[in-house]
This record gives structure tokens, sequence and C-alpha cells, in this order.
């Protein structure tokens, strides 16, 4: 961790001494996550997401922008107080490097999309206060992104996305009646993220 901050901090100085054709950002906000396939429904899995942003104007209405950022994920079964159920907690946590098209033709909102390629750094599962770890995720994930930031100052924004893993994140035995997104069977993660960003000028 201390090294993940220790490169937020000098990409920020990077980002902003580099070049005038540069911008950077920094990204504060928080995860709603859920794993499609684990058969447990919710954005239940609170996280945090936070990390740096570097962009180019491409042209006066597209600009192309590259993150690194450290993100938590996974899922949270919610138990109901009335029925002795046993909890679990799965919690996959990720440096990314998402890859951003931003259309900046609006004023104060600017849509975007991409993808994202991220690595696990850690990962944990509680089954009911037994600890494991996963030994079965996959190491490395490429998910699609979509969003738009709200821009309510020349610095600040509001940011909020949609995230999902394009192919499996893990090696899982297909279980019957288990979802599927468009056929497909695995885990996914799905999440939103609502956050700040802050412009460096």
């Amino acid at each position: 961790m201390k090294k993940f901050v220790a490169t937020i901090s000098f990409l920020s100085l990077f980002g902003v001494s580099y070049s005038q054709d540069f911008g950077a950002s920094l990204l504060v906000g928080a995860n709603f996550s859920q794993i499609d396939g684990d058969q447990f429904a919710g954005y239940n899995k609170l996280g945090l997401n936070v990390g740096i942003e570097i962009d180019r104007a491409l042209n006066p209405d597209w600009e192309a922008a590259f993150e690194l950022k450290f993100s938590m994920k996974g899922s949270k079964k919610i138990v109901d107080p009335d029925i002795i159920d046993p909890t679990l907690k799965i919690s996959y946590n990720y440096i990314e490097v998402p890859l951003l098209a931003k259309f900046t033709r609006f004023e104060s909102i600017t849509p975007y999309s991409g993808v994202s390629i991220g690595v696990n750094v850690f990962n944990e599962r509680d089954d009911n206060g037994i600890i494991t770890e996963e030994d079965k995720l996959k190491s490395t994930e490429i998910g699609f992104i979509l969003g738009a930031t709200y821009n309510f100052t020349d610095e600040w924004g509001v940011d909020l996305r949609h995230s999902y893993s394009l192919l499996s994140i893990r090696d899982y035995p297909i279980i019957v009646n288990s979802p599927t997104w468009f056929g497909r069977a695995g885990w996914y993660n799905r999440l939103f993220t609502v956050g700040l960003k802050y412009q460096f000028n």
C-alpha cells in the first residue's frame, strides 16, 4: 500500500509538471460491488476506490485518459437477524489501469467508456469468521467501464461509473441454475463507483 501511495504522489507531480498538453486528477471514491455467479444478489460490499488520472485532449470533442487505481471489490451476504444463517464476505483488492475515451463537448457533464486491466493484490473469504484465501481466483481481470463526471467547478467533479468483468475472474465449477450473463457461466465483478474528482491546474 505504501508503494501504491508513493506511485500516486509521483504521477500527480508528473502530470502537473510534464506538459501543458497533459492533465492530472486525483480520484477518491467508494465501490458498491457484487459478484455475478456467487448466487448472492445486491451491491452490498463497500470498498475504497482511489487513484490518479492522466489525460490528454485529442481534439475539441474527445479526450484520452489512463488511470492508476486501488480498488476494493467483492460481495457480501446480507444476513436476516431473525434467521440463524452463516455470514459470508468476499474481498478482492486490485491495482487497476483503466484506459478511457471521454466525450468533452458538453460543458458540465463528461461521459466516458473504456476497458481496465487489474492485478489482484489481496483476496480473502470470510465464512462466518473462518478466514481463508481464494486459491482459484485469477491473478488478472479485464473489465468494461461506462461512466460520467459532473464538473461543478473547474477543479471539482462528481464521478459515477459502472464496471463489469469481461472474463470470469475465478476458475469455478459450473453450478446448475447458477446465474449467467448472456449465457456465460463463471464469476464476474460488477460494481458502481461514486466519488470525487479533483483536477490539478
